[in-house]
């Protein structure tokens, strides 16, 4: 009887996990659910991106497209989250005059997100807006010009004045 260099016991374990292997490397296709997928304890499974709301996403497009570069001083947006370590904020904005002073919207993505900033000048005051691309309002600031910027803790009042900015800008973005 020969020496064989390669055992026979070798050969029908590949040959037995030869269709498991092929299996997995089927998985990727579109369709086929991984098997395996979940098995793994301690593993943490990406999350899945987020998505805009169609609203957001029409926002988030006409300001990249049409919108102006800008750098925003980082006093109010270092109060509602929003910091670059010190530096300007670089934004896509638009900015119009409406019946009771100037509307601004900014488009954000200082945390590798869309955001907006809303403001609005009042006089001597400028009422900023953080809200997410749902258009969810997350803070709110009060800046006077010659001052430092504070939360606004009246929550109707900034809910009033985040929905009459909003509307401002939804009254004048393209494909309502």
């Amino acid at each position: 009887m020969t020496q064989r260099s390669f055992p026979r016991r070798a050969l029908f374990g590949a040959a037995l996990l030869l269709p498991l292997g092929a299996s997995l490397g089927a998985c990727s296709v579109k369709g086929i659910k991984n098997p395996f997928q979940g098995m793994t304890q301690g593993v943490a499974e990406p999350q899945k991106p987020f998505t805009l709301t169609e609203r957001g996403d029409r926002m988030v497009r006409w300001l990249y497209r049409g919108g102006k570069d800008a750098q925003m001083a980082p006093e109010a947006f270092a109060v509602m989250g929003l910091e670059n370590g010190g530096r300007d904020i670089f934004v896509k904005q638009f900015g119009e005059d409406g019946r009771d002073g100037r509307y601004v919207i900014s488009l954000v993505n200082v945390r590798k997100i869309h955001e907006f900033v809303l403001h609005h000048s009042n006089g001597d005051v400028l009422i900023f807006h953080h809200c997410d691309t749902a258009f969810v309002r997350q803070t709110s600031v009060r800046y006077p010009r010659n001052g430092k910027p504070v939360f606004i803790t009246d929550t109707a009042f900034a809910e009033n004045d985040f929905q009459r900015q909003i509307t401002f800008w939804f009254d004048r973005m393209p494909g309502r």
